[in-house]
């Protein structure tokens, strides 16, 4: 019996030993850190897929503002991550450690991606922690008032449009590829006009039209700069068309259906898979309560941006079911954007510096400037609409620069003036 009550003995007070480095560690490292309680003194990054303005740095930026407030003695870092339409800030998010300290925002044109494999995805939108989305947006064809076309019919000629996009598999490039593939647009892509750099170009007669987001075009027609041809998804505007009601052949009405689908997935927020449940429903918690702040959404007014949340496991089930697509849908999907993707293009860009051989020349396209190597045999250059060699570039010229992105960024035409 001794024996047996000094087992006893010995097991109590083991146990107490237990409790008391419990209490005294509050309650053991686990339970302190769940939920909420694990961002205090934490930093999070939320990574923005796109460079700095425009609609998703806006929203990205809005949203972890008020998601740092939310989640008390967190403090959210906002890291600008763009490049291959949005596939750069995806994969990092994806591949991020799945302890609740990354999140971020990207476009909708990756799921386009994801369904006909494009090269370069190392996620899977399907297995990601989806935290919520803050919009709906449907998309729209806008057009320049400065040159662009009056009417939807006009985009099939005889004159080809210059059409810009940010780069290869955004949003707006997957939509206008498409969209000119059934509708027989008469077009030309202009590569690496991200944010308002469209716009900027829209009224300096660069650039006819843009596909892009409702919310980022309106205020850009409201002030008189451009017009909406028409509107894909969405509720009815006046005078402006619904594609859905005046495409006829069956992929016009395939593809407008499909874009049209996604005008309720718009700007939304997610992690890499597997966030644990305390920490993901947290950041759930801190998302929705953001989006329910009157300051926020004020805001947001202000900028013309629409606040239309849906949350958690709704945006989960609603990105699964766009990825679950008809065979015939993505083997057309697969088709249109399988097409070799177009050189770089800048407008009106000024030559910063030339090497005397005329080999290596910098240029700025939008803010980033660009060391290019020409070549003497492939780039095809022109000085004031005349056949020229490279010698003949000058600082200062003004060029239209179509160019291949790698180690040497070589230009493919040059067209400049002195």
């Amino acid at each position: 019996m001794k024996n047996l009550f000094g087992l006893r003995a010995s097991i109590a007070v083991t146990a107490s030993g237990a409790m008391a480095m419990m209490v005294g560690l509050g309650a053991g490292p686990a339970a302190a850190a769940s939920g909420a309680d694990y961002y205090k003194g934490k930093v999070v990054t939320y990574v923005v897929a796109t460079s700095p303005g425009g609609g998703y740095d806006f929203y990205g930026r809005l949203v972890s503002k008020y998601m740092q407030k939310h989640l008390p003695g967190s403090t959210f870092v906002v890291k600008n991550k763009p490049g291959g339409g949005h596939i750069i800030g995806a994969n990092l998010i994806y591949n991020a450690k799945a302890n609740g300290l990354t999140i971020g925002i990207f476009n909708t044109g990756l799921i386009y991606s994801q369904v006909i494999g494009k090269k370069g995805i190392r996620f899977d939108l399907a297995k990601m922690s989806w935290i919520g989305k803050a919009a709906a947006d449907p998309r729209v064809v806008m057009a320049a008032v400065n040159g662009g076309p009056k009417s939807l019919a006009e985009l099939k000629g005889p004159k080809v449009w210059k059409f810009s996009s940010g780069g290869v598999g955004s949003s707006g490039y997957n939509d206008t590829q498409m969209l000119a593939k059934v509708l027989g647009w008469k077009f030309k892509m202009i590569l690496g006009y991200r944010g308002t750099q469209s716009e900027l170009a829209m009224r300096r007669g660069e650039i006819h039209v843009a596909v892009s987001s409702l919310s980022s075009a309106g205020l850009f027609v409201k002030n008189g700069y451009g017009r909406l041809l028409t509107v894909i998804g969405g509720k009815p505007m006046k005078g402006v068309p619904q594609l859905m009601d005046v495409v006829e052949t069956k992929d016009a009405k395939a593809i407008a259906a499909l874009i049209a689908s996604q005008a309720e997935l718009a700007r939304f927020t997610a992690g890499p898979p597997e966030i644990p449940a305390d920490r993901l429903g947290a950041l759930r918690t801190a998302y929705k309560a953001s989006l329910d702040e009157k300051d926020l959404r004020a805001q947001a007014a202000r900028a013309d941006r629409p606040i239309v949340p849906a949350y958690g496991e709704e945006v989960r089930k609603k990105v699964r079911a766009a990825l679950n697509q008809p065979p015939e849908v993505i083997a057309l999907v697969r088709q249109i954007l399988a097409i070799k993707a177009p050189t770089n293009t800048v407008l009106g860009t000024k030559l910063l510096t030339k090497t005397p051989d005329g080999r290596w020349i910098t240029f700025k396209h939008g803010s980033t400037t660009i060391k290019s190597k020409i070549s003497g045999s492939r780039t095809k250059i022109k000085v004031n609409g005349k056949k020229a060699k490279r010698k003949s570039l000058k600082v200062g010229m003004i060029c239209d620069i179509s160019y291949k992105l790698g180690k040497r960024n070589e230009p493919k035409t040059m067209e400049c003036k002195s």
